[in-house]
């Protein structure tokens, strides 16, 4: 089994994910996983892949070169190394913040940071900037050892360092 990760960006119009996801089914391959969103008027895709054929990223970025020149697109292809890939994995508990407030720099840099320091890993960011405020929602993974009250004290000194709010929320899982 082969795993690829492809990325695309360019400006945001009708049929970008159309154009991709067809060369991958009549390739035969099988999307794993994937993001797509429109930041502004850009349009981000990327998705993880996989095929049962040997196939190169050569040859695949000859395929996708047709829907990166009719889209005007940056199309990156990337084999994932076998002993890289690995199958998707919880990393410990789950949780969602929010954080908004006045837009002003180092939000995002800060909230990373606090979070990196703490080994919490980002499986998930976005942000918006609206002309009154500034929003950022993570999803992120907390390992097993973090105190939530050392936490919960570094994050009260930055929403007062950034004068923002910042909620924290543990996702829970639905058992099937």
């Amino acid at each position: 089994m082969k795993h690829f990760v492809i990325t695309a960006v360019g400006e945001d119009r009708p049929g970008i994910v159309a154009g991709i996801t067809k060369v991958l089914y009549e390739m035969g391959f099988n999307i794993e996983d994937s993001a797509m969103t429109r930041l502004n008027n850009e349009f981000a895709v990327m998705l993880i892949v996989s095929t049962e054929e040997e196939i190169s990223e050569d040859i695949l970025r000859e395929k996708f070169s047709n829907v990166e020149k009719e889209k005007n697109l940056l199309i990156n292809i990337r084999e994932i190394p076998e002993e890289i890939y690995r199958e998707k994995e919880e990393r410990g508990e789950i949780y969602n913040i929010v954080v908004y407030g006045g837009d002003k720099p180092g939000i995002v840099y800060k909230v990373a940071k606090l979070l990196a320091d703490r080994n919490i890993n980002i499986a998930d960011l976005r942000t918006e900037k609206t002309p009154e405020i500034y929003v950022l929602i993570a999803q992120v993974e907390f390992p097993e050892n973090l105190n939530l009250e050392d936490l919960q004290q570094e994050i009260e000194k930055l929403k007062d360092e950034l004068n923002i709010d910042i909620s924290i929320e543990k996702v829970e899982s639905v058992e099937m």
